[in-house]
This record gives C-alpha cells, sequence and structure tokens, in this order.
C-alpha cells in the first residue's frame, strides 16, 4: 500500500517516544493547524515560513483540506489538529524533531486517530521545510520505510519527505496518493 499507516499499536503520546507506539491520523481532512506565537515554544519568521511553505506546497493539494488557526483550540471538541513548536526539550540528541498525540483518547474517535498532536522541531536552524514536511506526515498517518504496508527502506525514493535520514523537501507522488487514499 505505502506508508500511511498506523500499523498495530495505540497513538504517540508521549513526545519521549518511550511508549512504542506509532502516529496516528489526523481526525478528518480538515486539518486545522497553529504556529506557537509566544513562549518558550515559539516559531521565529523563518520556521514559520518553512512550516506555511510546507502545508501550501505539499499538503494543500492533497486531499486534505488545510487552514491556519488563528485562534487556536486546546480542549474539547474541535481542537486544533496540528499545533507547531520550536525547542529541544523532548527531544533526543540526535532527534530533529518529535511528533505525538495530545488527545487521541476521545472514545468517537477510530482507534488510530488523533484529535490534537503536537509537533516540536529543533531549534537554531534546523526547522526548515524537509524536516515540517517529515513531521507534518507522521501527524497524518505516514510512517518511516520499514513501518510501511509494504515496507520499504528507509531510504526509499519512493518516501519523498518521509525517508528516515537526509533532506527532502518533496512529499512524493507515493505519499500523496496514500494520503489521498486514507482521508
Amino acid at each position: 500500500m505505502g506508508s500511511v499507516g498506523p500499523g498495530t499499536r495505540g497513538c504517540t503520546t508521549d513526545p519521549d517516544g518511550g511508549d512504542g507506539s506509532v502516529n496516528c491520523l489526523t481526525d478528518n481532512a480538515t486539518v486545522y493547524y497553529y504556529m506557537d506565537s509566544s513562549g518558550a515554544f515559539e516559531l521565529e519568521t523563518p520556521d514559520r515560513n518553512a512550516v506555511k511553505s510546507t502545508m501550501s506546497s505539499e499538503y494543500a493539494p492533497t486531499q486534505l483540506v488545510i487552514h491556519y488557526h488563528t485562534n487556536p483550540v486546546f480542549s474539547g471538541r474541535g481542537e486544533t489538529d496540528i499545533v507547531y513548536q520550536e525547542g529541544s526539550k523532548n527531544l533526543s540528541e540526535n532527534s530533529l524533531g518529535v511528533t505525538w498525540c495530545n488527545d487521541g483518547s476521545d472514545p468517537d474517535l477510530a482507534k488510530f486517530e488523533c484529535d490534537q498532536q503536537y509537533v516540536r522541531i529543533r531549534g537554531n536552524g534546523v526547522y526548515d521545510t524537509s524536516i515540517a514536511c517529515h513531521e507534518t506526515g507522521h501527524a497524518v498517518g505516514l510512517v518511516h520505510g520499514a513501518n510501511a504496508s509494504p515496507s520499504k527502506g528507509n531510504e526509499d525514493p519512493k518516501l519523498g519527505c518521509m525517508i528516515r535520514t537526509g533532506w527532502n523537501n518533496d512529499l512524493g507522488a507515493n505519499n500523496v496518493t496514500n494520503i489521498n487514499a486514507v482521508y
């Protein structure tokens, strides 16, 4: 099938990666996102531009309907789907970014859906379109090649920006096809 899919376990809820789970899908095809604009996890202008570029050039052309949420919702029904942050808290020494589900326990959600996900990417020039594309991919259910079905090498060019290492700004036709099939 490709690289969209939740696998066999529940959503990643621990930003440290300690729960051993997988990333999950947003809860529907209409994706509202927000970029932290103050405090410890604020995105500076270049980082905000990387996210905006990724959302408009890579994800908006898919079946996903992308909207920026100027008034984010952090609790209850209709939470903002993806919250982007900058910072190294909860990132291992070798990790550039992490995606986790903040609200996957809602009984109305399917097993591998998440109402609100956080994307945190290391700062100091690391926040670019390739990393934003990669971590957003996790938020919409894309996985690394070894976790894909059928399994692919982690550096398979069909994975686009979902390759495990190296930098690729392009979502890739395979991932677009998989997103469109799921949403």
